[in-house]
């Protein structure tokens, strides 16, 4: 008696560490992944989490670092996969350990203020991680406890924690030969295009248990459902449903002779709905196999010849007609999938795996055709609609695609029996596509703020260009003047001309000092107007280095600038009233006419009709050396005619100039897609109901 819970507990030990190693198993799969993505990515991320600081390091540092980060990118990959394996070795004693205890900060060589800003940093990270993905880490932390067997499990005990995982790599960084700031920026590359995807994987694990639960509690209750009636018990044909089959009566009519026509009866006894149910699963099994003729026909054809091969009475028998119109129905709903334009070779072979099952889930449950609440009906339409405009390229959208797949495999695996099951897959599934779609929205919205963002920088500087244009036009000024106004001055302009709706007196100071800078080079027509320079010179001068100052100039050129000014100033204030002769050369100025000229050759006047059709949010398909690839038009540049395309998660993923847009419709290498806003089910039921 005395050995029973030593015994228990071994078993538990066991049970535990089995359910870590699968947990580990199906965990690396996506997060190795994710890892070797961002090491890959190490040195370009850098450059953009650096930024402005990449000068305080110093070139020939940053250059080292980069080159030093390409050569250990595969050590520092494996290191910390290895790093992050250890956790799930360790049992629960272990695992309730302070996950910081592993860490020996106090050996880095680091100065007390520096040592503060790397912690801070890091606790950030895990702070954002924790509280992004709260919910998700919350519901695996359930299921995980559900497998163990445990009343809960925390964070502290959860060896893929935000904490846990941040920390691993810190452990794995601190013996790089890197400085606090560049060990800083890798783990902001990591939170980036790591830790930042980590709410995916929870999900996914999640539902992976809840499947594995699913899963036991169907084969436990295996042997009294085999004693019971079946649970989806057929549902009468309702006065809807009968509609539906006039109108389906009505559409055969028009499209005859067709595949569609009613089966001829040979006998007035028709197949049971085991049966049909039983002719489903066989084909569902020789999904793929050459059958004849009949493959491509509709569905009924393939049933009734298995039913006919499978019966070996003489009595004559033939398809209901509720169950051969739920069969026609089911053929149109993938045959409208396999004729969409917006849907890849792949997705739709992986679509169409679902006929066969869905049409043993609607034999005789007529709301899926009559209520769009119905969660089959639900889970169709929306792996449709997540499986439109996939690019296979991209990172986003391969993840998406590997989910429908996925869902679509444990489907085609059940055989479209359980209605549970879909019932579960669908509620599921509409949550995660509820926030994949509201990550796309918020990322596309950032991307098009961007666009927007580079359009107004693009704006303002042809207003400023078009400023300078018009106060030099007609004057023959020094080249050094005008090489000062377009090069220099431009950017004071530029600043004023961003802030004006703020600050107007920056603006009109900053263009009376341009107009005064032209005035005081020029020599003076008369004594009175000679007067009137030396007047507002000294007040020409401050503005001048009050500009400068506000774009942070050097201060060398800005002393050789005003240096060489006050010579020209000194010369032309002669009351000898000579022109100065210099070697300078007079700098031709580019009129507002030119700018409209290069405008032009910039952006042609397009007359292709697709081109003009096109309206923001258009989705336009393009033929690349790649493969095909999607794009929605978000932005289309006013400044230079530049069109700008996302793909379905919102990164841009094309800008084409509305020539070259126009020149691959020509060549049809590009195509618009329409877009049917109806679900895929709403557009087969709404076209029969409209006859």
């Amino acid at each position: 008696m005395k050995n029973q819970p030593q015994t228990h507990r071994d078993g538990n030990s066991r049970k535990h560490a089995d359910i870590l190693t699968k947990l580990r198993s199906a965990f690396v799969h996506y997060f190795e992944q994710l890892v070797d993505d961002c090491c890959m990515r190490i040195d370009l991320e850098f450059g953009l989490q650096l930024a402005r600081d990449r000068e305080k390091a110093g070139k020939e540092q940053h250059k080292k670092m980069l080159e030093y980060l390409r050569q250990m990118r595969k050590d520092l990959k494996r290191s910390y996969l290895l790093k992050v394996e250890e956790g799930f070795d360790n049992n629960s004693r272990k695992m309730a350990q302070n996950p910081s205890d592993d860490i020996n900060l106090s050996g880095v060589s680091l100065a007390k203020d520096e040592l503060v800003e790397e912690e801070y940093a890091v606790a950030m990270i895990i702070r954002n991680c924790e509280h992004r993905f709260h919910e998700e880490l919350h519901r695996f932390n359930k299921q995980l406890a559900l497998q163990m067997g445990l009343p809960a499990v925390s964070d502290r005990h959860n060896p893929i924690a935000p904490e846990r995982l941040v920390h691993a790599l810190v452990a794995v960084v601190a013996p790089l030969k890197l400085n606090t700031g560049f060990r800083i920026t890798l783990y902001k590359t990591f939170d980036a295009n790591v830790f930042s995807h980590l709410g995916f994987i929870y999900r996914e694990l999640s539902q992976q248990f809840e499947s594995e639960r699913l899963a036991q509690q169907t084969e436990f209750d295996a042997v009294s459902k085999a004693a019971e009636p079946d649970a989806a018990v057929a549902e009468p044909s309702n006065t809807a449903f009968r509609q539906l089959q006039q109108k389906l009566a009505l559409w055969r009519a028009v499209q005859a002779p067709s595949p569609y026509d009613r089966i001829p009866h040979a006998g007035n006894v028709s197949y049971e709905h085991f049966e049909v149910k039983h002719a489903l699963e066989i084909l569902q099994q020789g999904y793929g196999k050459t059958q004849g003729g009949e493959q491509n026909k509709p569905l009924k054809w393939q049933v009734i010849k298995q039913l006919e091969a499978l019966d070996f009475s003489d009595e004559l028998k033939c398809l209901s007609e509720p169950d051969e119109d739920v069969l026609d129905l089911v053929s149109l709903l993938f045959t409208e999938i396999q004729q969409e334009a917006a849907l890849s070779e792949s997705v739709k072979s992986a679509l169409l795996q679902l006929q066969i099952p869905l049409a043993a889930a609607c034999l005789r449950q007529y709301s899926f055709f009559i209520n769009k609440d119905n969660p089959i009906r639900q889970l169709i339409d929306n792996l449709f609609a997540a499986g439109l405009f996939l690019n296979g390229d991209d990172y986003g959208d391969r993840l998406v695609y590997e989910r429908v797949v996925d869902i679509i495999r444990r489907i085609v695996k059940e055989q479209g029996s359980s209605l549970a099951f879909w019932i579960t897959e669908s509620g599921e599934f509409s949550h995660y596509l509820e926030k994949h779609m509201q990550r796309s929205r918020i990322i596309e919205e950032r991307s098009l703020q961007v666009m927007q963002n580079k359009e107004a920088l693009a704006l303002s500087k042809k207003a400023v260009a078009e400023t300078i244009d018009g106060c030099l036009r007609g004057k023959e000024l020094p080249a050094a003047i005008v090489d000062f106004l377009r090069k220099v001055w431009q950017d004071v302009l530029l600043v004023d001309y961003v802030r004006k709706a703020e600050e107007p007196e920056l603006w009109q100071a900053s263009v009376r000092a341009m107009e005064e800078l032209i005035i005081s080079v020029l020599p003076p027509a008369d004594e009175s107007e000679r007067k009137q320079i030396l007047k507002f010179l000294p007040g020409l001068i401050q503005e001048l280095r009050n500009g400068l100052k506000r774009i942070s100039y050097d201060k060398n050129a800005q002393s050789r600038f005003f240096k060489d000014l006050a010579v020209w100033h000194i010369i032309l204030m002669d009351k000898k009233e000579k022109k100065p002769e210099s070697s300078a050369e007079t700098g031709r100025i580019t009129t507002a006419d030119d700018s409209e000229e290069i405008n032009a050759a910039l952006m042609p006047e397009c007359t292709d009709p697709q081109l003009a059709n096109l309206a923001e949010d258009s989705w336009v398909a393009f033929d690349l050396e790649s493969g095909r690839q999607w794009g929605k038009l978000v932005w289309q540049s006013s400044a230079t005619g530049m069109l700008h395309f996302v793909g379905k998660n919102g990164v841009k993923t094309i800008e084409i100039s509305a020539a070259e847009l126009a020149e691959k419709f020509r060549g049809r290498q590009a195509a618009r897609v329409e877009l049917n806003e109806k679900t895929i089910t709403e557009r087969v039921l709404s076209n029969l109901m409209s006859l």
